[in-house]
């Protein structure tokens, strides 16, 4: 039976789910050094000097390189005029996190050390951040020879764009825009350098896509002939093109194990990977679509600003390839299109899944709908009259040898049950759809034509391929062995592949621009037939035959009854040596070269196309949008591996989930402010919906076994596809990704909101007076304040000599009592902390935030694990409780109404393993989640109180404050404090010394946004709830934005009832996540008292009346609407159906 077309395991699939996969950070060589980068603090400045001598004069430094140890040479990347980066910067910085020196040492702790004694002296320049300033006239150069900051300009017409314009009786017209995103590979960035002095040879073990460009480039930089530089085997933990070229830190770890003739490893933390590799471009596109009133689309008009970041990398490819996506996927009579390629002073774009596909058919698909709509023809059907053809020749010049969008479009239809979901439209659910193209390889590069690969067979009856390409996660080592496996007649576990060895393999430029099934199957095909063709010519001359009349099948050559095992015939084959038969094998394609000037040509050997229709269900409390079903259908030619295509397929739409609904990279001041998968929203598995793959089984002539690519094009259509959705939902277009609840909340009641927030504010009192002083400080941060406090923080901490290393923890105790616990805490206040479950102490040590080097377990203390009722019925909870006990606690069958609402909030407040690890104590005593103080502005809470809060000019949507902001606009983040203030819970603590256990309601609790009014070793030991509040309703509701993350805003509450069960007696109102402390929300309780639970509008009243006392920035003034929802919501399920 053949092996291609059966579903097989991904390579090592036992050693990867196992953990025994040996990734880069897992080779480990003798007398290896750690190396770490120092990288700029600036996003714009000159370098004045660098002084290293400190550092090198540190015990366990063994060497310390910058700019001026290495050749005066620029990454060669897309070659002239667009080599612009040096390695280690040279004279200027222009992005923070830029490569300035670096360091090799004993252990990374020592180079973290040797990295804050280097001396950098830099004088900063006025920086340009956005593509939109940094093409304004005054705006400074980011690079002297750029004029405008143009890295380029591309002006594409294809067809006849004046004629097709002519003919257009509608025309529809928008601006588009996609933001940056991270890649968010599972492996950071790693790379292991070895120099050989007796062989001159360099080695390297690298997380990459493509061996062939890392050798390329370390060989440029460093003087080195490319045959000097080895690669070997490794697992590599993702790509999604981050690692499809050079990743800016390998010459790095090469150049330091030059110097120090060691191995080097150079492993870049998650910090890092966000902020200082190159990331998605953002796009920003204004395009008009016209087409005749039958529906066949006319011209496309295009006009799009690419943010280049600081440096070209792939940013000149990507925007000439976007050029040729304005005019697909559809026939058209003419397009022109203008891309402006932009220098900023922010982290340079790179290859990412889709290469600019992602964004440029947003724009095009979104317009497609917006076009069917003023057409008034079903979206689908205007797709299908527009649909390219097998055959056809597209505008740009792409020759389809097959192509089956139209059978695409149904299909998607048919799947997500189009014609019913239709009628839905305006009430919240709503059904969308989008298409794509894309390329299945592309001849860019010197020598991207070519592919070449080795089959050896062995006497013993089996067969290795030799590919010096990288497997990154798509599955293609082991379809390499597939292609092998049925052209030599073995079984898939006959066969062994071996990737990456640049010496033991031919040339291949690695898995990038959806080539690898294309190139590698078709180079590994002509080995494996090379291979097999000599051992059927030494069969046939021994059975006496024609070679024709010989078949490879089951391990053996056979020839009617006479049949020979394999591994015998090695030893006759004419080219057999030390028991093997090698044979190399390659793919050379006879595309065109890509036209980078006319962006004409043939240039891939197919396209690839794909269809997704998603359903969605709109919150119109929120604004939030949650993908219930989804589907994607392919036509990527035969599946060669079906389980591997599909799971290509869905990870893909997984991925474009991320980006339609969370994901971005935010930035302050050229500063991300969310490196962290904590901060950076990409989908957890539990925020996804089904994901329905679809192949459409096929067959293309340029493909190897008929196949194309697939490994990128279900990311092209996704956002899209859920953008057409929501409209088709609400009536309202968005036209900015991500679709996040405070674009959407606003355009879905454009007069609630606004109108309710500012129609009245205090008169002058204690509240109002604090209100007036926060609009008059906020007033004077857009007046020059906010420049002022941020100068003189910045400068404050450049005086200052860097953050030491944050110390390791010298001792854990024990201790057996809650005495025990404060007294051992008391002997030294200073350098001691209670631990608890460490979900957010041994982060907040990390951020430099804390540094205790002595650590009190508190889950050691019995007293504190303690779980139970008074006999009055009181819950006592131990700070030491774990999340999830408290949960399986509330949940149990005997559980009361209160109960039942903290199970709720429980299940809600952050995922099960953290669930497991985190205590009740710990959750109420986390410090602020505000992105800018945890990742290290120098900002109010953090460095003083001359200093600012970003948060009032940045970026504040989220989770920041609504009410009661004053010089820090950080909220409280534990849900579980708004739970159990709505129900009236009091917190014990006990202090050092001997004084008495203090109790107080848990709003009192805090003396500021996640800080506890706590001495110096006072510990808090449990949470009281009373018996009357458990039996009291409650509800609890949640806006957050996936799942596990902390609230957005969120609201809990607890009544108490008259006998008719209806006339609210009592009421207890928390809203969490808008205030600095959880905040009793007592106007809405006032207006609940003696109203009725079944009285809509006396509910809807109350769920408004704290609105009185809000007061926003301009950013989050949605949220106090959103928060009302939830109110009115908590509310209504209390009362009932």
């Amino acid at each position: 039976m053949s092996v291609l077309g059966r579903r097989v395991r991904p390579n090592q699939w036992n050693e990867r789910t196992s953990g025994a996969a040996v990734y880069t950070t897992d080779v480990v060589l003798s007398g290896m050094l750690e190396a770490r980068i120092l990288r700029s603090p600036h996003p714009h400045a000159d370098i004045r000097s660098i002084d290293t001598s400190r550092a090198e004069a540190l015990s366990g430094v063994a060497a310390v390189i910058t700019a001026d140890d290495l050749p005066d040479r620029t990454y060669l990347h897309l070659g002239d005029p667009f080599r612009d980066r040096f390695a280690l910067a040279r004279g200027r910085v222009r992005f923070i996190g830029e490569e300035v020196a670096a360091v090799a040492a004993r252990t990374r702790a020592d180079a973290d050390a040797a990295l804050d004694l280097i001396d950098v002296a830099y004088k900063p320049r006025a920086s340009a951040v956005t593509a939109q300033f940094a093409r304004v006239g005054e705006a400074p150069t980011v690079h002297d020879d750029a004029i405008g900051n143009l890295a380029m300009q591309v002006v594409r017409s294809y067809g006849d764009p004046d004629t097709a314009r002519s003919e257009a009786e509608v025309t529809v017209s928008g601006h588009y825009a996609y933001k940056p995103a991270a890649h968010v590979c599972l492996e950071p960035h790693s790379t292991v350098a070895r120099w050989d002095a007796a062989r001159q040879q360099l080695d390297l073990w690298v997380s990459t896509q493509a061996p062939y460009f890392v050798r390329k480039e370390v060989a440029h930089l460093l003087d080195l002939d490319m045959d000097q530089v080895r690669t070997h085997p490794v697992a590599v933990g993702g790509g999604f093109g981050a690692k499809a070229k050079a990743g800016c830190h390998e010459v790095i770890a090469a150049a330091l194990a030059i110097r120090t003739k060691r191995p080097v490893r150079l492993v870049l933390d998650r910090d890092e990977e966000f902020a200082a590799t190159a990331v998605r471009h953002a796009f920003g596109v204004q395009l008009a679509t016209g087409a005749r009133r039958d529906g066949t689309l006319t011209h496309r008009d295009g006009y799009v600003t690419v943010d280049n970041g600081a440096y070209n990398h792939a940013g000149p490819s990507v925007a000439i390839y976007a050029t040729m996506l304005a005019a697909g996927p559809y026939r058209l009579g003419g397009c022109e299109t203008a891309v402006s390629l932009v220098y900023t002073n922010k982290q340079p774009g790179a290859s990412f899944r889709g290469y600019g596909n992602p964004q440029m058919t947003f724009a095009t698909e979104s317009q497609i709908d917006e076009l069917a709509e003023k057409l008034a023809i079903d979206p689908i059907e205007l797709r299908l009259l527009n649909t390219p053809r097998s055959g056809d020749v597209t505008l740009t010049g792409w020759r389809l040898g097959s192509a089956r969008l139209d059978e695409c479009l149904r299909r998607a239809r048919d799947e997500i049950g189009w014609e019913a979901k239709r009628e839905l439209a305006g009430g919240g659910r709503g059904v969308g759809v989008a298409a794509a193209v894309h390329v299945s390889g592309a001849n860019a590069f010197e020598h991207s034509e070519l592919s070449e690969a080795a089959v050896e067979v062995h006497d013993d009856g089996t067969a290795r391929v030799c590919f010096a390409g990288a497997d990154a996660g798509t599955g293609q080592a082991a379809l390499l062995r597939q292609i092998a496996a049925d052209e030599l007649g073995l079984t898939f576990d006959d066969v062994s592949v071996t990737m990456m060895d640049s010496h033991d393999a031919p040339q291949d430029l690695g898995a990038w621009s959806s080539r690898g099934t294309m190139w590698s199957g078709h180079a590994t095909a002509d080995a494996a037939r090379g291979a097999a063709r000599a051992l059927k010519e030494t069969a046939a001359a021994k059975f006496g035959v024609g070679s024709a009349q010989v078949t490879l099948v089951g391990g053996e050559a056979r020839s009617g009854a006479d049949a020979v095992p394999i591994g015998d015939l090695v030893a006759l084959a004419e080219n057999e040596s030390d028991g093997c038969l090698r044979v190399e094998g390659r793919y050379l394609t006879d595309v065109d070269k890509m036209d980078k000037e006319h962006g004409l040509g043939h240039f891939s050997p197919a396209y690839s196309f794909c269809v997704q229709a998603v359903e969605v269900e709109v919150d119109h409390a929120t604004g939030q949008v949650k993908v219930v079903d989804a589907v994607t259908v392919h036509d990527s030619g035969a599946a060669l591996n079906p389980a591997a295509a599909e799971g290509q397929a869905v990870g893909a739409m997984a991925m474009g989930l991320g980006a339609a609904l969370g994901e971005e990279l935010v930035y302050e001041q050229g500063r991300l402010i969310n490196p962290s998968l904590l901060d950076y929203r990409a989908p957890r598995a539990s925020d996804l919906p089904p994901i329905r793959a679809i192949l459409l089984d096929g067959h293309d002539p340029a493909g190897p076994y008929g196949a194309k690519g697939i490994g990128e094009i279900g990311v092209v259509p996704t956002p899209a596809a859920v953008a057409n959705a929501v409209a088709h939902a609400t009536g309202v277009r968005v036209r900015e990704l991500p679709l996040t609840p405070e674009k959407l909340l606003p355009l879905l009641n454009p007069h609630t909101s606004t109108a309710r927030v500012s129609r009245g504010r205090p008169r002058p009192g204690a509240l109002g007076w604090e209100m007036i002083w926060t609009d008059l400080m906020r007033s004077l941060y857009g007046r020059g304040l906010f420049k002022l406090l941020d100068r003189r923080a910045r400068r404050r901490r450049s005086r200052r000599d860097p953050a030491a290393p944050v110390p390791e923890i010298e001792a854990i105790e024990q201790p057996a009592t809650v005495a025990a616990a404060v007294e051992a805490c008391a002997t030294r206040p200073d350098g001691s902390d209670y631990l608890a479950g460490g979900t957010d102490l041994l982060v907040a040590r990390q951020q430099r935030l804390t540094a205790p080097v002595r650590l009190i377990d508190t889950t050691s203390v019995s007293e504190l694990r303690r779980l139970d009722e008074t006999p009055s019925g009181d819950l006592r909870i131990g700070a030491a409780v774990t999340l999830e006990d408290l949960r399986r606690r509330m949940s149990a069958p005997d559980a009361r109404p209160g109960d039942s609402m903290l199970s709720d909030l429980l299940e809600e407040l952050a995922t099960h393993q953290i669930r497991e690890l985190a205590t009740v104590g710990g959750n109420l005593l986390q410090e602020k989640r505000c992105a800018f103080y945890r990742n290290g502005f120098p900002c109010y809470k953090r460095s003083g109180w001359t200093s600012p809060c970003y948060a009032v000019l940045g970026d504040h949507r989220f989770h920041h404050a609504v009410l009661g902001g004053h010089r820090c606009q950080a909220v409280t983040p534990s849900d579980l404090a708004t739970g159990l203030l709505a129900l009236d819970a009091v917190a014990e603590s006990v202090p050092s010394g001997s004084k008495p256990p203090r109790r107080r309601e848990i709003d009192k609790l805090y003396a500021g946004p996640g800080e506890p009014d706590l001495a110096e070793a006072e510990l808090l030991t449990q949470v009281s709830v009373p018996a009357a509040a458990r039996a009291r309703p409650a509800a609890f509701e949640k806006l957050r934005l996936y799942a596990g993350d902390f609230a957005v805003c969120s609201a809990a509450v607890s009544l108490a009832l008259d006998e008719d069960g209806a006339t609210i007696a009592d009421a207890r109102v928390s809203l969490g996540a808008v205030a600095p402390k959880p905040y009793r929300a007592t106007r809405s309780e006032e207006r609940l008292l003696g109203a009725s639970l079944h009285d809509p509008e006396a509910l809807r009243e109350a769920s408004w009346a704290w609105v009185y006392d809000t007061q926003p920035l301009p950013g989050n003034v949605w949220k106090v609407e959103a928060t009302c929802g939830l109110l009115l919501r908590a509310l209504k399920r209390l009362a009932g159906p």
